[in-house]
């Protein structure tokens, strides 16, 4: 339940990034469990849909650059699904998430480049900052403390990665 709190709140987050406000979004705990079921969708469906385009690709193609088609596929829909997000924080409408063609169109309007960079970014400050607190939770040897500030430091990582991605899809 929590983690679907946070998942709701998070798209509230990136909605006051995408609109550059530098306020905190009130919290409704219902608002919120909607928000998490359409991001549910949102990332199934970009699940699904590279991993059926992989797959019909590599039955019509039969070719041995398949994996390699495969990890290009993937990595783009990846990027779609953080700006298909942005577009469901900015819309709230599910049905302009689920716009493939849409979605990669923003993503071309910002560059893929600054798309894929930004991302590249986000998860080198996540992965350092996570390696650090380890580090330092590491000599506490208490698995209390280290279950309390990883779940709190996961939180804090999910909300700052949602707050880059919306500043990102304001420049749109």
């Amino acid at each position: 339940m929590l983690f679907l709190l946070t998942q709701g709140y998070s798209l509230d987050i990136l909605k006051e990034s995408i609109y550059q406000s530098g306020n905190t979004p009130n919290f409704k705990f219902s608002n919120q469990l909607k928000n998490s079921r359409k991001i549910l969708v949102v990332n199934i469906f970009y699940f699904i849909v590279p991993t059926l385009l992989s797959f019909f690709l590599g039955v019509i193609l039969q070719l041995w650059i398949m994996p390699i088609l495969g990890l290009i596929i993937s990595i783009i829909f990846f990027l779609a699904t953080t700006m298909a997000e942005c577009r469901l924080a900015k819309t709230g409408k599910l049905t302009n998430a689920l716009n493939v063609f849409g979605t990669l169109n923003d993503m071309h309007t910002i560059g893929f480049e600054k798309v894929l960079l930004t991302t590249l970014t986000v998860f080198s400050v996540i992965i350092i900052s996570l390696l650090v607190v380890l580090t330092i939770l590491w000599y506490l040897h208490s698995n209390v403390i280290t279950s309390i500030v990883i779940s709190i430091f996961g939180v804090y990582m999910l909300f700052f990665s949602k707050r880059a991605m919306g500043l990102l899809y304001s420049e749109r």
